[in-house]
């Protein structure tokens, strides 16, 4: 027994009279061979051992789902699963569900990484976005943050942001190489109004393995607002490699926009042969009308001239000029601060660039925004 699953299994057996905890009898022999035999194979070690305790009920970070094949148990959730995703039950690499979380996604098991269940990592699936994402390396490791979080001085507590930091500030410790972990730090900070510290933790999403794609998309922007140059081209250097559509989808961005954001900071390097190397590898990637683009502002920095107008990342102006800049200004702050104004406003609307020659727009990401 793995030291989470232990530390979980007295946790619960401690807290049975809490609110939150409403247990099942323990799973039979029959329950757990049944479950076994419609997948093909075992179940992880730790959770038959979990089962065999409790099979599934209520804990305070969701449902466990029980052992067995009829309605509401892991079972049954394979086979709804499987009809979601268009695959068949019977596939020894589907993913193998045995949670569901307050916001009604399923946890399961990646049954796909290898063939010894005890080293499969844990993934979220949204049902609605049919969206898989790596939550945790390990079921130990879920269980160790589960711990933690209940063990914790913010367990009971309304969600704040600064509980929602603390809860990814706990699953970062625990899970160091965990993308998405970080990733939690990250947003809580960058809405915190700390963007030196968010800048950190989006590129510590973005070096795990598997990452999450967009982090150096985030990374970069931030980068780019705070002209941090080594942050920006270690954040660029993984976002130009060639990489198909879908990947660009997942990055959240493309080529082109890419280009635009991380001219400025190419623009200002004193050698430029590093990001014409990025630039390039952006351009062989470029397709319709983005390629022009792309292909000016090489042309652009291998000249020596000014990078080009970027092109407005919505159709209509979210802050119209102001001649009055102290007013354009406090509206820009008061923009920001609701959410209106985004970083790719910032980075990308040639008009509100007048107003960031003047007044740094790093002085904006220091606002704190509360949910």
């Amino acid at each position: 027994m793995h030291r989470g699953v232990r530390e979980l299994i007295r946790w619960v057996e401690a807290h049975r009279d809490h609110p939150d905890v409403k247990l099942n009898p323990p799973a039979s022999a029959s329950d757990i061979g049944a479950l076994e035999q419609m997948l093909g194979g075992p179940l992880p070690a730790d959770l038959r051992l979990l089962l065999s305790r409790f099979n599934g009920g209520t804990l305070p970070a969701g449902e466990l789902l029980p052992a067995g094949t009829g309605p509401g148990t892991i079972g049954h959730t394979v086979r709804e699963y499987a009809e979601a995703v268009g695959g068949d039950f019977l596939d020894t690499e589907l993913l193998l569900p045995f949670h569901r979380t307050p916001e009604d996604s399923l946890l399961a098991f990646d049954r796909s990484a290898g063939p010894v269940s005890d080293t499969w990592p844990i993934v979220d699936y949204f049902q609605d976005l049919q969206e898989h994402r790596l939550m945790y390396r390990t079921f130990d490791g879920w269980c160790r943050v589960c711990v933690t979080e209940w063990g914790s001085t913010d367990f009971g507590e309304p969600f704040t942001l600064d509980t929602y930091l603390r809860a990814g500030e706990r699953h970062a410790a625990v899970e160091p190489d965990v993308a998405t972990a970080h990733a939690t730090v990250a947003h809580a900070l960058k809405r915190s109004g700390r963007p030196e510290d968010a800048l950190q933790s989006y590129l510590r999403a973005a070096r795990c393995v598997p990452p999450l794609p967009w982090c150096d998309w985030e990374a970069l922007k931030l980068a780019a607002i705070l002209g941090n140059e080594p942050a920006a081209f270690e954040a660029a250097d993984r976002l130009c490699s060639r990489a198909p559509k879908r990947r660009w989808r997942q990055r959240e961005t493309t080529p082109a926009r890419v280009a635009e954001v991380l001219a400025p900071v190419a623009f200002r390097a004193a050698d430029s042969g590093p990001w014409l190397r990025l630039f390039h590898q952006l351009e062989g990637q470029a397709q319709g009308s983005d390629l022009p683009v792309v292909k000016a502002i090489v042309q652009a920095l291998e000249r020596g001239d000014e990078p080009p107008p970027t092109r407005p990342p919505r159709k209509e102006n979210v802050l119209p000029a102001r001649s009055d800049l102290d007013a354009w200004w406090t509206e820009a702050r008061r923009a920001y601060s609701e959410g209106e104004l985004r970083e790719d406003d910032l980075l990308l609307d040639p008009e509100l660039q007048r107003l960031g020659r003047v007044r740094p727009f790093a002085e904006l990401l220091h606002i704190r925004r509360e949910f």
